[in-house]
């Protein structure tokens, strides 16, 4: 029973040890992991495939710079509380505003597991499978399958998830690179003649920028949830850098080579399916397991350390394991469908990034008694609700919700506008209320 314990033990619900920490690399590759990820590559796709690569890599690169720096500063963060983003957002926001944050995570995280599952599914259910067993296979049979073996990772925790990551990333970048390499084998397909290529749908370079930091927004804010096991505030910073500002952007690039390359086809499973050889195949499903498996036993993970801070008394494992359930579910019903999966992007971008935005501030400027110095000793002396952060947040977010509505904006990209409304508002508030600004780091 104490080697079980000892398995699923994952510090849900309080502080991870010291004497666990890790070094910048494994908390990088994690995120190497969750960037390597089929919405990844349909984002990619969806901005070069109609678009001059040049503007689109331009935008890949600018987005992920922001979503790194938004990593970096959250990352140091939860190295410095060992405390999930959950737990770690009682500290501006309050108990019960926190609370608030931590639902919207985990629907968040429900979400994106059912949006993984579901192209993985269809993927193999229109292409390799078919190809192996030489008919079609039900998508609702793969998506079940799979949910719950992505489901044993998280339940397991970081541990597996690092291995599992490690394990992971140089094949799908090898699998990637062969990929790219076999198309512009072929007669007159060449990266010249195919960068400058447009077609309907071409997007703008602040709306390309926007797709990209609200596909991945989630993703920074929740960094806690892996640089809690950071050595120190170095090893998170690094690590998150390694992981946003050179992991997501190079996926990025690829994937918008690769579709450049298949002529505007941006669903990676058919790419990769593409040759239908039988030593290529199985090395092509291997990849779209592990793209899909990666990010997801990370959308479980983070989904559930945001109902253990909730709840610390439910046993993470357990609350996992309904997580990947529901998930499941929601891929069955088809979340991953464009109309779908457009919907819950324009949601994120506009309720999550205002929250990452104000714990920013909070920490680095506003740090003191009122959010009791971000110290992991005191997380149970946080009032229930902190009304001026918890105010600006839903400034924030409301702007977001006009913007996506009229013609008012500010820099043209949505998650970023909130942020900076967000933050604006914070900061004027507290000043006004005779708060002084305390550079910290």
């Amino acid at each position: 029973m104490e080697k079980k314990q000892s398995l699923l033990e994952d510090y849900g619900a309080k502080p991870v040890p010291k004497d666990q920490g890790k070094g910048w690399f494994g908390i990088g590759i994690v995120y190497w992991g969750i960037a390597v990820c089929l919405p990844a590559f349909l984002i990619a796709g969806m901005i070069a495939g109609p678009t001059k690569l040049g503007i689109a890599i331009g935008a890949f690169i600018l987005g992920a710079t922001i979503l790194g720096i938004v990593s970096i500063l959250m990352g140091v963060i939860g190295a410095h509380t060992n405390l999930s983003t959950g737990l770690t957002a009682r500290y501006t926001f309050g108990k019960v505003g926190a609370n608030v944050l931590q639902i919207v995570l985990f629907f968040a995280a429900w979400g994106w597991f059912g949006v993984q599952l579901g192209f993985m599914a269809s993927g193999f259910g229109n292409g390799g499978l078919a190809y192996v067993f030489g008919g079609k296979v039900p998508i609702w049979v793969i998506e079940i399958i799979g949910g719950t073996l992505m489901t044993l990772t998280a339940t397991l925790g970081y541990k597996a998830i690092e291995k599992l990551s490690i394990i992971a990333i140089p094949l799908l970048l090898i699998a990637i690179i062969a990929t790219i390499i076999s198309l512009y084998s072929k007669d007159g397909v060449t990266l010249a003649k195919v960068a400058n290529t447009t077609g309907k749908g071409a997007m703008a370079f602040g709306a390309a920028v926007s797709v990209v930091i609200s596909s991945f927004i989630m993703g920074s804010l929740i960094t806690p949830d892996v640089t809690r096991y950071a050595k120190n505030k170095k090893a998170g910073a690094f690590g998150m850098a390694f992981g946003m500002i050179v992991g997501f952007p190079v996926v990025l690039i690829l994937g918008g080579i690769m579709v450049k390359g298949s002529g505007g086809e941006f669903d990676f499973s058919r790419v990769m399916l593409n040759n239908n050889s039988g030593i290529w195949v199985s090395f092509a499903i291997i990849s779209i397991i592990l793209a899909a498996w990666t990010t997801n036993d990370n959308n479980l993970y983070s989904g559930a350390l945001s109902i253990n801070a909730m709840f610390p008394k439910l046993k993470k494992w357990m609350i996992t394991v309904a997580s990947g359930v529901i998930g499941t579910l929601l891929a069955l019903w088809g979340i991953n469908t464009s109309k779908g999966f457009t919907s819950f992007l324009s949601l994120l971008a506009v309720i999550i990034p205002p929250a990452a935005g104000v714990i920013i501030l909070d920490y680095y400027f506003f740090k003191g008694e009122e959010n009791k110095f971000f110290d992991p000793a005191k997380l149970d002396e946080v009032p229930n609700i902190r009304i001026i952060p918890f105010v600006a947040w839903i400034i924030g977010t409301a702007f977001g919700f006009i913007i996506q509505k009229t013609a008012l904006k500010l820099t043209g990209i949505v998650a970023l506008d909130t942020i900076l409304i967000a933050g604006v508002a914070y900061i004027i508030i507290m000043l006004a209320t005779k708060h002084r600004i305390k550079l910290q780091s």
